[in-house]
């Protein structure tokens, strides 16, 4: 037998059957004493989607402008809430697409119920200032770190993986945390210049395979969005709710990925639809029809390995506020905060 045929460690690669029970038994009594998985939002899959746990990768698949940053930004706000911040657990959000400050502005405005664009444009009023101080004291007691770049930044870092890597290496080794998720927002803006490829597509499979070490290196759950064919999108009559084929760029997505799930805003697909268009009929006695807005989100659990899949979920989302509501809410939750911002 060639070397090159041998396990790096025989240990670590070969298990027998007592090992094989013993392993799983260890497996599910951690579990059950301190439970790895994470939940991602009552308002969207709740315990439903199980596989936001360590080691495993999650891919969001999004069309453009169709929410993916927002609902990743959303899922990381709620499971940062679940995490054991006093023992130096934290969550990681990498961005290559939005600065710091923007983030932060959704953050406050979602907790302070003051509008994204009045904190954008500085339009503050005297009562609001203190909702958005008090906002910036929960923010900053949130264990949700960032990485990517400031507003005040001469130029965005375009971080690779390698780069994570370090960053994470940092957090580890340096500030003593834990980190329990990792988010990457998003895959087509990852540098691919570590990755030593020339083809565009082993680019793409190099960063998937360095994903997937990312989670296993650090024992974190990792959720990582990708664009989707825009040739795919195209040809599709009427339901575009991205499914697993339609990853751009690489098959390896679909083979990396632990759990995926699509977003889709029908409203964004303004060459088959416009506002009061049925998108679902009405079934049963009880249910209502599916109707277009602005605000009408559907997430759809496309893979996960321990759960169901083909779930979908229609909400309502409040992109001033950066908050996922009740499918058919929206106006109703809207009117509230005006009657009551401090609730």
């Amino acid at each position: 037998m060639s070397s090159l045929s041998k396990p790096k460690d025989l240990d670590k690669t070969l298990f027998n059957p007592h090992k094989i029970s013993t392993l799983t038994v260890e497996s599910i009594e951690r579990e059950k004493k301190s439970p790895e998985f994470l939940n991602v939002g009552e308002e969207i899959f709740g315990d439903i989607f199980v596989m936001a746990r360590k080691s495993k990768v999650i891919g969001l698949l999004g069309d453009t402008s169709q929410g993916k940053t927002s609902l990743m930004r959303f899922m990381a706000g709620n499971m940062a809430k679940q995490i054991d911040s006093d023992n130096g657990e934290i969550g990681l959000f990498i961005t290559w697409e939005d600065n710091v400050e923007d983030f932060g502005m959704v953050d406050f405005a979602n907790i302070s119920k003051i509008p994204v664009k009045s904190l954008y444009n500085g339009q503050v009023g005297e009562g609001e200032f203190t909702r958005m101080m008090k906002a910036a004291a929960v923010r900053a007691g949130t264990p949700l770190w960032l990485a990517g770049h400031s507003e005040v930044s001469e130029a965005r870092p375009m971080l690779n993986m390698t780069d994570v890597f370090s960053i994470c290496d940092n957090l580890k080794n340096k500030q003593n945390k834990r980190i329990r998720f990792i988010f990457l927002d998003y895959l087509q803006r990852i540098n691919r210049e570590d990755t030593k490829e020339r083809d565009t597509r082993m680019q793409f499979v190099k960063i998937m395979d360095m994903v997937k070490n990312l989670a296993l290196s650090y024992q974190v759950c990792v959720f990582i969005g990708s664009q989707v064919r825009r040739d795919q999108v195209e040809k599709t009559s009427k339901d575009r709710q991205p499914q697993t084929h339609w990853a751009m760029e690489t098959s390896n997505f679909e083979h990396s990925c632990d759990g995926m799930m699509s977003v889709w805003m029908p409203f964004m697909s303004k060459d088959i639809y416009k506002v009061g268009d049925s998108l679902e009929a009405k079934v049963g006695v009880d249910n209502q029809p599916i109707i277009v807005t602005k605000e009408l989100t559907s997430i759809e659990i496309l893979k996960q390995k321990k759960g169901e899949t083909g779930i979908r979920r229609y909400m309502d989302f409040l992109p001033e506020y950066g908050m996922y509501v009740k499918h058919g809410t929206a106006a109703q939750v809207r009117a509230e905060i005006l009657r009551n911002p401090n609730a």
